[in-house]
C-alpha cells in the first residue's frame, strides 16, 4: 500500500504538467519533469517489492528502529500545516454548497471544479514565473534546486516536511521546468527530496499516536522513509539506474508531444486501469485459495470431551 501510494500521489504533478498542452515546447518540458517522478517510483517498486515479499528487509529495519521511539513526547507538526488552513474554509463553503446532491455527486463535481481550477492556477504561474524568474530571485531558486543533486534533494526535503504535502512541492516546480528555468535532470533530484520529505511528515505525526496501536503507527511511518530513502540511494547511486527514470520521461514527452492522446493513454493506464487490474487479480487469487481448516487444540479437545465419572466416587 505504501508503494502504491508514492505511485498515486505523483498523479497530481502529472495533471499539472497538462495545463502547458497548448504549446507545445513547454508541454515537453513539463510533461517529462512529471513523469521522471512517476518512472522512479515505478523502478523502485520493481526493485523493492519483490526484496520485501521474499525478505521482508524493510519490516525487519523498521521494527528494529521504532523500538527507541516508543513512550516519547509527540512531535506531531499537524498544527503548522497551513496550506490545509488556507483551503479549509473554501472547501467547506463548496461542500455546504453541494448538501443537497448527494454524496456520489457532491464528490464528482468537487473533483471536477479541482482540477479546472489547477489547470487555471498553473496557467498563472507560469505567466507569473516568466516575469519573476529573473536577477536575484533566478539566483536564489537556482542555488536551492539547481546548485546540485545534494542541494536538491535536501530543497525537496525541507519544502515538502513544511508544506506537508509532496503533490504540493513537485507540482509548483513542473511549471518552473515547462517554462525552461530549470532542466529535467536538476528537478529530478528535488522530486527524489520531496519523496523523503513527505515521510518525514508521517513519522511525527505518528508520534502523536499513543495505546497499543503506537507501535504499528511508527512502524508503517518508518518503512514509509526507510523505503524512500533506500530508493534514492539505490536509484540515484548507481549511475545506469539513475538514468533509467531521465530517458523513460524524455521518450514519454516525446510521444506526448507529437500526438496528446499519448498523455491521456499514460494518464489513465498507470494511475486507474493498471491498479483496477491488479486489485481485481488479488480478489481472485483470493477466492481461487482454499479456506484453512481451523486448527484444534488439545485445550479445545479436553474442553469437548464428555465428563467421565472416576471409579472411586
Amino acid at each position: 500500500m505504501i508503494m502504491g501510494a508514492n505511485i498515486g500521489t505523483t498523479i497530481t504533478n502529472t495533471l499539472v504538467s497538462l495545463g502547458h498542452v497548448r504549446n507545445g515546447t513547454e508541454f515537453k518540458r513539463a510533461f517529462a519533469a512529471a513523469t521522471i517522478h512517476d518512472f522512479f517510483n515505478l523502478i523502485s517498486v520493481v526493485i523493492f517489492l519483490p526484496l520485501e515479499m521474499m525478505f521482508h528487509p524493510l519490516e525487519k529495519l523498521s521494527r528494529w528502529l521504532v523500538q527507541p521511539l516508543l513512550g516519547g513526547a509527540s512531535m506531531d507538526m499537524g498544527g503548522l500545516n497551513f496550506m490545509k488552513a488556507v483551503t479549509k474554509p473554501p472547501v467547506s463553503m463548496i461542500k455546504q454548497g453541494l448538501e443537497g446532491m448527494g454524496s456520489l455527486w457532491a464528490g464528482i463535481i468537487m473533483a471536477i471544479v479541482g482540477v479546472i481550477m489547477i489547470f487555471l492556477v498553473i496557467t498563472l504561474i507560469g505567466k507569473l514565473l516568466r516575469q519573476l524568474m529573473v536577477g536575484r530571485a533566478k539566483k536564489i531558486l537556482h542555488t536551492a534546486i539547481g546548485r546540485g543533486p545534494v542541494s536538491g534533494i535536501m530543497s525537496g526535503t525541507l519544502v515538502t516536511t513544511l508544506v506537508q504535502s509532496s503533490s504540493t512541492t513537485t507540482s509548483l516546480v513542473v511549471p518552473l521546468a515547462g517554462t525552461g528555468v530549470f532542466t529535467l535532470r536538476q528537478i529530478y533530484p528535488f522530486c527524489l527530496g520531496a519523496n523523503i520529505g513527505t515521510c518525514i511528515t508521517a513519522l511525527l505525526a505518528a508520534t502523536a499516536v499513543s495505546g497499543e496501536n503506537a507501535i504499528f503507527a511508527l512502524q508503517i511511518a518508518t518503512v514509509h522513509l526507510i523505503y524512500n530513502v533506500l530508493g534514492v540511494v539505490v536509484i540515484y547511486g548507481i549511475p545506469y539506474l539513475r538514468e533509467l527514470p531521465i530517458k523513460a520521461a524524455e521518450w514519454l514527452a516525446e510521444l506526448a508531444a507529437g500526438k496528446k492522446i499519448f498523455a491521456l493513454v499514460y494518464v489513465v493506464g498507470v494511475f486507474f486501469v493498471i491498479p483496477a487490474v491488479l486489485i481485481a487479480g488479488s480478489a481472485a487469487l483470493d477466492k481461487k485459495k482454499p479456506e484453512a481448516k481451523p486448527q484444534i487444540t488439545a485445550l479445545q479437545i479436553s474442553e469437548k470431551a464428555p465428563e467421565t465419572k472416576s471409579f472411586f466416587n
